[in-house]
């Protein structure tokens, strides 16, 4: 569930209907039955396959601007802690809105494989990827 407009792929509500109610009752329908897809194909507790994804996509550096007599300058930082979780959430829930945006692919399926993916570290991960790409923009500007 995110706000705003909706036109592109990865931006705006995930839940577009005309009531505003149930949306967080559907949102976790969605969780438990990617959840349940999870246990059936991995064998194992699927909270502890979502830690480990968790664990696997949250950056540990990223830059920032800094500003210095008129010239703004790219630095590395490194990452909070609520920062790195919040990213990696974020990295995984949008993989499996794109993953299933105007296509045949159920939003259930596609975030049990992309918590499997990035739990595994998996290179072809949406969230893998883009911590990949935050760390290396990161190691470029020290």
């Amino acid at each position: 569930m995110r706000s705003g407009q909706g036109k592109r792929k990865l931006s705006g509500k995930y839940m577009r209907t005309r009531k505003a109610t149930g949306q967080k009752i559907n949102s976790l329908k969605i969780v438990e039955k990617a959840f349940e897809k999870i246990e059936k194909e991995k064998k194992q507790n699927p909270i502890q396959v979502y830690i480990a994804a968790i664990e696997n996509s949250a950056p540990r550096e990223d830059t920032t601007r800094i500003r210095r007599g008129g010239v703004v300058t790219p630095i590395s930082v490194d990452v909070s802690s609520l920062k790195r979780l919040d990213e990696a959430i974020k990295n995984i829930a949008l993989a499996a809105f794109a993953e299933s945006f105007k296509s045949r692919t159920r939003v259930e399926d596609a975030l049990a494989k992309e918590i499997i993916l990035a739990a595994g570290g998996d290179a072809s991960s949406y969230a893998i990827k883009r911590k990949n790409e935050i760390e290396r923009i990161a190691r470029a500007s020290r």
